[in-house]
């Protein structure tokens, strides 16, 4: 009888120090990286994002789409990464939806976030990753196939 005891305290043990290693990701601190601005351009378009820390809980940000000739303003959409109930929660309004879209940060690596809500039409997943020449590239998806990327730098070096 204490072979088995001593063999579930063990398997609890191993699963303790594994979920410990994988720890949700519960604080803004792992997207530092993203504050400040971003530009991109694609084709005729141009996108600036932008993002400041309000709080040590909430990052707001703002994303601008404008036309690469005048600078109209074609879209546009208010952005949140906000940390409450030991979560990350990505928050996007925008104009085409009547109330904003929240996505979970499910991956909080240096220099990767993942946010993905499984149940909204699209996109499903949101992927900002810092690339070694220090472009950030965020990928929209389905969590699929169908999605695209937008290369992003910072404005002094576009």
């Amino acid at each position: 009888m204490r072979l088995p005891n001593l063999l579930l305290a063990g398997a609890a043990l191993f699963v303790a120090a594994t979920c410990a290693q994988a720890a949700p990701c519960s604080k803004l601190d792992p997207a530092r990286w993203l504050l400040g601005q971003w530009a991109a351009e694609s084709g005729d378009k141009r996108v600036l994002e932008t993002w400041r820390e309000v709080s040590a809980t909430t990052f707001e940000g703002s994303g601008v789409t404008t036309a690469r000739i005048d600078a109209t303003v074609l879209d546009g959409e208010d952005l949140r990464l906000v940390a409450m109930l030991d979560a990350v929660f990505y928050v996007a309004k925008v104009s085409r939806n009547p109330y904003p879209v929240a996505f979970r940060m499910t991956v909080c690596e240096a220099g990767r976030l993942v946010f993905e809500n499984p149940t909204h039409d699209f996109p499903r997943r949101l992927e900002y990753t810092m690339r070694p020449d220090g472009e950030l590239e965020v990928t929209v998806s389905d969590g699929a196939e169908r999605g695209f990327k937008l290369q992003f730098r910072r404005p002094d070096r576009t």
